[in-house]
Formats: C-alpha cells, sequence, structure tokens
C-alpha cells in the first residue's frame, strides 16, 4: 500500500544509552492519532509512569509533527512539542510554526520520541535517514542565535534546520521554550526545561524528500486560492501580524493592563502591531509552503551611525536613548508577546518592549508566562510584599521597560530574585505567601494568555478546560482541537469543507466532517486521561480569582456560570458531567481502549 501524508516511522532515541531506534505503527495508528496532540497523548501514556517528575529521567520528550506537516499548502508548517509539564505537572503541549516541523517531515520521519537523560550535553544531528547523537559541550551556555550559526558551520550546510534551548531551558527555567529558526517557538508548559533536564542542546535536520501527496492538482487548487484572496481574507495578519486591533480591544476595555485590573491602557496605540509597523519593523516573515506572510521583523540600533537602509528601502529605527539593538534574526513581538511584555506591565517604550521579546527569543523563554510572571511580581512589589532589598536592588515597578529586561535575564540565569520567578508565579506566589496568590492570573499552573475572559466569553471554556491550562488558542473546540493533531495553523482561514479537501489531497484518506470532530476529541479525550492519571480533577478546572472581580467596563465571573461551562463542555465531549473522566463507552468509540487501561 502506498502511503501519503506520512512515512511510518517514528524515531525513538534513548540518551541514557545513546541508542537510537524506529517504530513503525502501522497505517491504522496514523489516521487515529493525526500527529500533534494525539501521538503526545499516546506516548506520555505509554511511556511515562503515574507520577513521574517532569525534570527527571522518566519523562519522554515528543516532537510531533501531522500527516499534514511538510505538505506544500499555506499553514501546513506547523508541528508539536509535548511531555509531562514542569509548570503544570500535567498534560505539556506546544506548537510552533516555521520550517523545522516540515524538514523532519521531508528528512523521512513522522515524529522523535526522546527518552531517558545524557550525562553531557548532546545535539541530534538527523541528516534525512542517518541519525547521530552529537557532544554539545561547546554550544552549552549560548544564546540560541549562536547556537544555530555553529551549529551550520560545524556540520556545513546553511539550509540546516534547528530546534534548541536557550540558556532559560539548560537553567530550568519552568517557562523556558523550544525555539526553531530563532524565531518560532513551542512556547507555553515549559517543554524547554524539560529538553534542558535531558542535556538535549538540539536538534539539527536536513531532508530533502517531498511529502507525498494523493492529489497534488487538488492542493495546488487551494494553495492557489489563498494566494488570491490574501487581501480579502487574510489582509489583517498579512499587513500586521497579530496585535493590530489592540487599540479596539483597549477601547472596549478588554486589554490586560496591570496584571489584568484595568482592561485599559492609554498608551496602546506606542506599541500595538501598527505602531511597530510605522516605527520598527523592515520585513514579514513566512512559515513554510505559505502565502500568508504574518510574522514580524523588527530591527533597532542603538547609536544613529548604525542605522541604514535595509531591505524594501525601509529605514532602521534608532534607540532615541541610545540603549538597545534589536537583531532581525529574532523576528519581532506578536500580539501575547505586545501584551505580556507591553499593555500588561504598564510599558508603553516600543523599543524596550522589542528588546525584552528578543531578550525571551535569544535566551529561550515564553513570553506569555516570563510577563505574566514579572506582572504578578510587580503587583507584589507596589503592595509591599517583595522589597527593593527581595529583588536584589530591582525597582519592580510598572511602566519601567528597563527593570523588565534586567529581570528577564535574571529569570534565565537564576539569578537572584530571578530564581524565584523562573518556578513560575503560582509556585512563586506559594513560596511567597503573604496572600500573593490573590494576583495570580494561572489555570492549572500555567499562566493565561492576553485575552480577558470577562470581555471575551469564548476565552472562558478555552481556559477553563484546555488540557495545558492558561491556553487561549480555543483548543477545547473541535476545529482548533483537529488542527493541533494534524499540522494545520489556527489562523488559516479554512472552513470545515477546505481542510477535509486538504487531509483527503494530501493522505487520500476520504475523510468527512464527523471523522474530523472525532479525532479532536481523541486528542482531547487523551490530554484528559493523561492529567486525570497525575491527579488533575474537576477542582483544577477554575479560574484564577482576579477573574471575579469587576473591570471597569465588565462584570466579574461567577462560579455559577463557570461551573456550567465546565459541565456542558464534558456532556460534549462524552466525559462523566460530574467529574469529568471520560465514560468506558466514549473510550471504546473513540478506539482508545488500550491507552485508557487502568483508568476508567
Amino acid at each position: 500500500m502506498e502511503r501519503f501524508g506520512y512515512w511510518n516511522k517514528i524515531l525513538h532515541v534513548d540518551l541514557t544509552a545513546g541508542t537510537t531506534t524506529i517504530e513503525e505503527p502501522g497505517d491504522r495508528f496514523f489516521r487515529m492519532y493525526g500527529g500533534g496532540r494525539g501521538f503526545i497523548g499516546h506516548y506520555l501514556l505509554k511511556h511515562v509512569p503515574a507520577g513521574a517528575e517532569p525534570l527527571g529521567p522518566h519523562n519522554v520528550l515528543v516532537f510531533a509533527p501531522g500527516v499534514l506537516t511538510g505538505a506544500p499548502v499555506p499553514g501546513a508548517g506547523r508541528h508539536s512539542v509535548g511531555a509531562k509539564s514542569p509548570l503544570n505537572d500535567g498534560f505539556g503541549e506546544a506548537e510552533a510554526g516555521g520550517f523545522w516541523g516540515a524538514e523532519l517531515k521531508r528528512a523521512g520521519w513522522d515524529a522523535i520520541i526522546v527518552h531517558g537523560v545524557s550525562q553531557t550535553p548532546v545535539y541530534l544531528w538527523i541528516n534525512e535517514s542517518d541519525v547521530e547523537i552529537r557532544d554539545a559541550s561547546h554550544l552549552w551556555g549560548k544564546i540560541t542565535g549562536d547556537v544555530e550559526e555553529a551549529i551550520h558551520e560545524e556540520l556545513g550546510d546553511p539550509r540546516i534546520r534547528v530546534t534548541q534551548i536557550g540558556p532559560a531551558g539548560e537553567n530550568l527555567v519552568r517557562f523556558a521554550n523550544v525555539t526553531n529558526d530563532l524565531n518560532e517557538f513551542a512556547g507555553r508548559t515549559g517543554l524547554g526545561a524539560v529538553m534542558g533536564s535531558k542535556k538535549l542542546k538540539a536538534i539539527a535536520v536536513r531532508g530533502k524528500t517531498a511529502v507525498k501527496l494523493a492529489d497534488q492538482p487538488t492542493l495546488l487548487g487551494v494553495s492557489k486560492w489563498v494566494a488570491n484572496t490574501v487581501d480579502e481574507v487574510h489582509r489583517g495578519f498579512h499587513e500586521y501580524g497579530t496585535g493590530g486591533a489592540m487599540q479596539g480591544k483597549s477601547l472596549a476595555g478588554g486589554i490586560p493592563t496591570l496584571n489584568y485590573r484595568l482592561g485599559t491602557f492609554d498608551e496602546t496605540d506606542k506599541v500595538d502591531a501598527v505602531a511597530v509597523k510605522e516605527e520598527v519593523r523592515i520585513d514579514m516573515g513566512a512559515c513554510f509552503a505559505c502565502s500568508v506572510r504574518c510574522k514580524k521583523v523588527v530591527q533597532i540600533e542603538a547609536r544613529e551611525e548604525d542605522a541604514g537602509v535595509t531591505r524594501k528601502g525601509v529605514k532602521i529605527a534608532v534607540d532615541p536613548q541610545g540603549r538597545y539593538r534589536v537583531d532581525p534574526k529574532y523576528g519581532g513581538p506578536e500580539y501575547e508577546s505586545l501584551a505580556a511584555l507591553g499593555t500588561n506591565l504598564g510599558v508603553d517604550d516600543i523599543v524596550a518592549l522589542c528588546k525584552s521579546n528578543e531578550v525571551c527569543n535569544y535566551l529561550g523563554m515564553d513570553t506569555i508566562s516570563a510577563g505574566s510572571t514579572i506582572a504578578w511580581a510587580m503587583e507584589a512589589y507596589e503592595k509591599g510584599i517583595l522589597t527593593v532589598e527581595d529583588t536584589d536592588g530591582v525597582k519592580l515597578q510598572f511602566h519601567d521597560g528597563d527593570a523588565v529586561i534586567k529581570v528577564l535575564e535574571m529569570i534565565a540565569n537564576r539569578e537572584g530574585i530571578g530564581d524565584l520567578l523562573a518556578e513560575g508565579s503560582e509556585r512563586a506566589a506559594k513560596a511567597l505567601g503573604r496572600d500573593s496568590d490573590e494576583f495570580l492570573t494561572t489555570v492549572k499552573g500555567v499562566e493565561m494568555a492576553m485575552h480577558d475572559p470577562r470581555h471575551m466569553p469564548p476565552m472562558r471554556t478555552s481556559y477553563l478546560l484546555a488540557p495545558t491550562g492558561g491556553d487561549h488558542m480555543r483548543q477545547t473546540g473541535n476545529q482548533n482541537g483537529l488542527r493541533n493533531q494534524i499540522g494545520m495553523c489556527h489562523f488559516l482561514a479554512y472552513d470545515e469543507a477546505q481542510t477535509a479537501t486538504i487531509i483527503n489531497a494530501v493522505t487520500g484518506w476520504g475523510v468527512d466532517e464527523a471523522e474530523m470532530i472525532e479525532t479532536a476529541h481523541r486528542g482531547l479525550t487523551l490530554a484528559r486521561l493523561f492529567n486525570m492519571r497525575e491527579g488533575k480533577t474537576r477542582a483544577d478546572d477554575h479560574l484564577p480569582k482576579r477573574f471575579y472581580d469587576d473591570l471597569p467596563k465588565h462584570k466579574g465571573l461567577t462560579d455559577e456560570e463557570l461551573e456550567g461551562i465546565v459541565t456542558d463542555y464534558y456532556v460534549e465531549q462524552g466525559w462523566d458531567p460530574q467529574t469529568g473522566r471520560p465514560t468506558a463507552e466514549t473510550i471504546a468509540a473513540l478506539g482508545l481502549e488500550a491507552d485508557a487501561v487502568g483508568l476508567v
């Protein structure tokens, strides 16, 4: 049987033994799980013992493209990374764009499962079918840009794609991310710390074999539709990336401000995507095979004499205070970063904000959790719970962009107050005490993203019930749940019929909408099974106290409405309406009996 969209090759890497093996799970496996969250849930349940320490040797790290990843169609440049999370002690998952996932598929691999721990720093070199575990001692401690450059030079090929951790991952910062292509991130749930705990610095990949397609002409037609309708369908993303509507969000009273206390930031126009475009942006980048160029690229020089003219005649910005240089290879801030490091900290200095984003990128930290943890610390400082003695002389005051940059560096290196904040805000609040948990904006230990559920009702389900905790991508829904498994970008405006067309053009499976929904439910149920095995209950499906408070323009949430959302969702998924435990009937309907042994 000829296969399309996948190779039937899963690479297992045992870092303790220094060995690699190949699993060929069969065609049914790929149609059932799809990739992404499906693979992560399956392999965590199979290989991670209940109660395992996330930063210990028994956790596994899963790099999981989907069956669409690497197909030549806009949006199919996504892959997922997963493990037991050191931030939520449960299901950990994050998705990334760019080119690395597609390169892995073009090298002939459908996923990588990393087991064990290396005694010394290593990196993985995958050159098509050849796999080598190489010494990375000379790369340990380096920032991401220097590591990618060194690997390209060492292996003699600038077209190699690299995913890696920065110093934050090495130092086990619990919200360290996994970086690929220097400006794409599997950002949430601390997977960079898991990679660091395994002493795995990077995975370098070179692939030269196109993914096989069942119906290339149909897929080409979809690609042409996206390219020809960019102005009508994706103009906002194409022109501004994310963050172009921040002023409207502020006027509506829903922009996170001063640790989610206000909802309106008067200086939003100084730090939104429009300001980025007008003042510091030099280009827009794209992911693999995508004509919607939605990725900001910013450049700032510290001295007037360093400025000049760059691509398309765009002038390079200069920091008027002569403080910071921002390198364009690290991309630029998207909405979550503009809000987490900007409005929610009261920072209206676009240069400092872009530098904060760059610092997170080259040190390897999630901007959402980093910004939210600093916002928690700033409120604690404001109320006298943290003092200048506690913070090593850094005045952790809202509105101070320079202090944010300093603290980010301290967090990545676990220096001084940074050591406490590197644990994430929930653990930091527990250690600090004195009711500082009142300032938290975490769900299941993961800092919520920059969309206030008091202002945006659809976010209530996303935050309450996302298996990873404070996730804003509505991955609890059928559409985005499916996309997290098959390797498709959430921002591409495909409807269900188009999504089915793409899947079938790539795989030849003949899926319909009902099967797509079933696939999404299977991934969410796998994640639920893992979380419940690790001790999560209905009590964890709740929002922080902060969101029970009123905003100036929006009412606070109530237990009654949130409990109703949770119960309705359990019923929709086929889980017990009281506990959220997947029922035996649902497990059987989804074909997950082998994954759920002993759990239902």
